[in-house]
């Protein structure tokens, strides 16, 4: 796990910098600048031309507040553009440890119920360098892998590759709804071509695992249960530092703050926002984790009745009830 979060902070510095021919000494002021026209342009009502200005700003300077207004213009009349620059916005949040993470994450799964989400079930392979995924030709990234893809509903081609290993296939998504995709590498032939198309989706597969979908869909959620988990801990460590850093100004003590008064609420606020973010996201992110190991364990095997849970009637002199059991 530890190699797979390595890979994707890589990943997001590679896809969120800005170029290097911008990044001289006045790039942060250019892309500021850009980005106060934009505001004013919004305030007035004007997308049109501050969408441009904020795309402006950002070939300067990568920034979490351009992409956010990004996502004000255009969310109404394009969902899926708009869930894709909030889940930009969510990578940079998260590799920032900007407070805004969880806000900006929200916002992007409001626009699912609009939109199709694939959720992948992806090969070790993905730890390895040179592993690409690809859904319509468009490069997935690695913040996504766990996560889920949006795309809009209908038929859509996935396709991977690793060195010497790639896979292609076909899965029909539809709106608000989850769909698991298996991604199984075969090995190129000895000329390098790549192995015939398959069904991408898990329909044909499930005639033959009768637990598959279920098993996917458990380590999906499962995968978030991860991330909140991981959300949680980053935020933790960040109210503990800001508490350090609130007695430190105090003098060593919050009781008998020496700090001149009201000097400290911004970050005092500040310092209770990371805590409710790392409250939530370790609340949501241990549901998660047990939900997904419970769809996974429950999931019915190809072998037989492996796991599941049996509800059955029991009597005695005292009275009725149920018994439950879980077996796997």
């Amino acid at each position: 796990m530890s190699r797979w979060f390595i890979g994707v902070a890589v990943g997001l510095v590679v896809a969120l910098a800005p170029p290097r021919a911008q990044a001289d000494e006045g790039a942060h002021e250019r892309a500021a600048a850009a980005f106060l026209e934009a505001r004013k342009l919004i305030e007035q009502g004007n997308c049109d031309e501050a969408v441009p200005k904020l795309r402006e700003s950002l070939a300067y300077e990568s920034s979490i507040g351009a992409r956010l207004s990004i996502a004000d213009c255009i969310e109404a009349r394009d969902p899926l553009q708009a869930w894709k620059v909030l889940k930009e916005a969510a990578a940079l949040s998260l590799m920032n440890r900007d407070e805004r993470l969880a806000v900006t994450e929200e916002r992007a799964l409001a626009l699912q119920s609009r939109l199709a989400l694939l959720v992948f079930a992806l090969p070790a392979a993905t730890e390895r360098p040179g592993f690409e995924l690809r859904v319509d030709g468009e490069v997935v990234d690695r913040y996504l892998y766990r996560s889920g893809y949006a795309t809009m509903p209908g038929n859509h081609r996935v396709e991977a590759s690793a060195p010497g290993q790639r896979f292609s296939g076909a899965v029909t998504a539809a709106a608000g709804v989850a769909t698991p995709v298996t991604v199984a590498l075969q090995q190129e032939d000895c000329r390098g071509a790549a192995p015939p198309p398959v069904a991408a989706s898990t329909s044909a597969s499930s005639e033959i695992d009768p637990g598959a979908s279920q098993r996917t869909l458990g380590l999906a959620v499962g995968a978030v249960g991860v991330a909140g988990v991981a959300t949680g801990i980053v935020f933790g460590i960040l109210t503990l530092d800001r508490k350090k850093s609130i007695e430190n100004a105090c003098g060593g003590t919050v009781l008998n703050c020496a700090a001149p008064a009201g000097s400290l609420d911004a970050e005092t606020e500040s310092a209770k926002t990371a805590a409710a973010i790392s409250t939530v996201s370790l609340a949501v992110g241990g549901a998660a984790l047990l939900g997904g190991a419970a769809l996974y364990l429950t999931a019915p095997s190809r072998f037989g009745p492996r796991t599941g849970v049996r509800v059955s009637p029991r009597a005695s002199r005292g009275g009725a009830g149920l018994g439950v059991e879980g077996f796997w």
